[in-house]
Formats: structure tokens, C-alpha cells, sequence
């Protein structure tokens, strides 16, 4: 809508900053009131260096979510409670149909977590794993859909640094959405 208000490229950089610093608020004043114990843990669906992934149901909506359980402890040893902290207030600030959308996070006890919508289709790995080889239309699909995808996080002043198959994850209808910027390159000034 915003293209086709022939608004000047400054103006639109202009009103989604204020959508995106609403947005964040949004998310903040969700994070206050929530606890882990909100979240029912359904599977375990993944394990990094610093913590795992679990589809949860939120007790009260019910809601189908992925909940990153990061261990505080752990971030600090390694020296990545930076990244950490710029992967949730980014992602806090994206609403794009290519990155995974984070609904909320917090910090509790020894833990941190990010409640991110959970994506049924599981990563690019699992499938090749499953199905050694793509068909080249299959494959050519996920690959377009890939430097969609790239392209809209450098249009960001982005660089993901981290791409790979564990990190494409796929949507109920087939399509991709990239996950994990742990260690991303975020310009400082991105949070200004």
C-alpha cells in the first residue's frame, strides 16, 4: 500500500520505523507478563551449542509455537550474549514473510528464551535427508525462494552469516523462512 501511495523511498524507511518501533513495544509489553510455565513442551526439535528448540502449546491460546531455551551461563562463557541480545531485539523489529517471526522473549532463572512462531515443515535438511535428492523443479523452487529470502536480510543492512540448510525452515504451505541470526552482522547503528 505504501509503494502505491507514490510516497518518496525516505518517507516509507520513515513509516516503517514507526510500525517496527510499535511492533517492538507490542512485543515488550507481551514479554512482561510471560513465564516459561505459560508453555506446555510438546518435542524437542533441535540442540545448538548454546541451548534447544522445543514446540510448546501455549496453555492459554493454545497456540503452536517454537520456544529457543538458550542457558544464560553458556552465552556469557562463549562471549555471545551480544549476539544474542542483537538476534531478539532484531528479529523483535522484522515482520517479513521471509524471517521467522519472533512473538516474544525473556529471560528466567538461568535461561533465555525466544518464542518464535513454529514452522511444521521442519528445516531444508531434514527434507534432503529424507529425500537424498530434490527434483530439479523442487529444487529450483527452494533455490529462487532462497535469494528471495537473502536478498530481503541484506535489503535490511543484514548479513546473516550463518546459511545453511538447518537454517531454512519451511512453512505448512512449502514455502522457506530463515531462522537462527546468532550470527548476524547488524549494522550498530541498526537499533538507533
Amino acid at each position: 500500500k505504501l509503494n502505491a501511495a507514490n510516497l518518496s523511498s525516505s518517507k516509507i524507511n520513515e513509516i516503517h520505523s514507526i510500525i517496527a518501533e510499535k511492533e517492538h513495544l507490542r512485543h515488550q509489553k507481551q514479554r512482561q507478563h510471560l513465564t516459561i510455565h505459560d508453555y506446555e513442551p510438546l518435542s524437542i526439535i533441535g540442540k545448538g551449542a548454546f541451548g534447544s528448540v522445543f514446540v510448546c502449546r501455549h496453555i492459554k491460546t493454545n497456540e503452536i509455537v517454537a520456544v529457543k531455551k538458550m542457558k544464560k551461563e553458556l552465552l556469557l562463557k562463549k562471549n555471545q550474549l551480544k549476539h544474542t541480545k542483537d538476534e531478539q531485539y532484531f528479529l523483535s523489529k522484522i515482520n517479513s514473510p521471509w524471517i521467522v517471526n519472533l512473538k516474544a522473549s525473556f529471560q528466567e532463572g538461568f535461561y533465555l528464551y525466544l518464542i518464535m512462531e513454529y514452522l511444521p515443515g521442519g528445516d531444508l535438511m531434514g527434507l534432503l535427508m529424507k529425500r537424498d535428492t530434490l527434483p530439479e523443479n523442487e529444487a529450483k523452487f527452494y533455490l529462487c525462494e532462497m535469494i528471495l529470502a537473502i536478498e530481503s536480510i541484506h535489503n535490511l543492512n543484514c548479513i546473516h552469516r550463518d546459511i545453511k540448510p538447518d537454517n531454512i525452515l519451511i512453512d505448512k504451505n512449502g514455502h522457506i523462512k530463515i531462522s537462527d541470526f546468532g550470527l548476524a552482522k547488524i549494522p550498530d547503528n541498526y537499533f538507533k
